[in-house]
């Protein structure tokens, strides 16, 4: 009889650990139930809340030219020639930090984007100008700077000027009529 009832007793032992394993299943369901759907739930606000600016802001952009249409100014509207046509600029770029404390050297590569075949033919034709002004350019920069989003996103708009201005320079013109539009990050590292 004892050893009945100790096989009863270890019955429900076991029967309590299963109903304990399967309370912890359902308690870590509904929790990460909960950080999924949170996260989604944030995710969609975030989009909307991002198209409900931009359409804000196109909205503003149609009334203010539609008001300057009124007024009788002569909008001048900034009509891209084409499709974007993208040029890497390779090789990639190695550039020495002169404060090595942190790092001693960048390399990345960079593609350049016009919306003009004629800018990017000019850029594949003084490559070599070209390259040396953004060397002088990208010896300029320190560590802080390229570890942050913002001194990334500054180095690219840096380098999408440097280009336009060393065009205009080797032309001879004021003002080109076409430039480069953008230029983007393929790789960076920091070492």
């Amino acid at each position: 009889m004892a050893k009945e009832e100790k096989k009863q007793q270890d019955n429900e032992a076991v029967g309590n650990k299963r109903n304990l394993s399967t309370v912890k299943i359902i308690i870590i369901t509904a929790v990460l139930s909960l950080v999924i759907g949170g996260g989604l739930v944030g995710a969609t606000f975030y989009f909307v809340s991002n198209m409900n600016d931009e359409q804000t802001t196109l909205a503003k952009d149609d009334a203010d030219e539609s008001s300057a249409e009124e007024a009788g100014e002569d909008a001048v509207e900034d009509v891209p020639k084409g499709p974007p046509q993208y040029h890497s600029m390779d090789p990639q770029f190695v550039v020495s930090f002169s404060d090595q404390r942190n790092a001693r050297f960048m390399q990345f590569s960079l593609e350049i984007m016009s919306h003009d075949s004629e800018v990017i033919k000019l850029v594949e034709a003084h490559m070599p100008v070209i390259r040396s002004s953004l060397l002088m350019l990208f010896g300029s920069q320190t560590y802080e700077d390229m570890v942050t989003r913002e001194g990334k996103e500054q180095l690219l708009n840096n380098v999408k000027n440097d280009i336009n201005t060393t065009l205009q320079t080797i032309l001879g013109e004021d003002e080109l009529g076409s430039t480069v539009d953008a230029a983007y990050f393929n790789s960076f590292v920091i070492q």
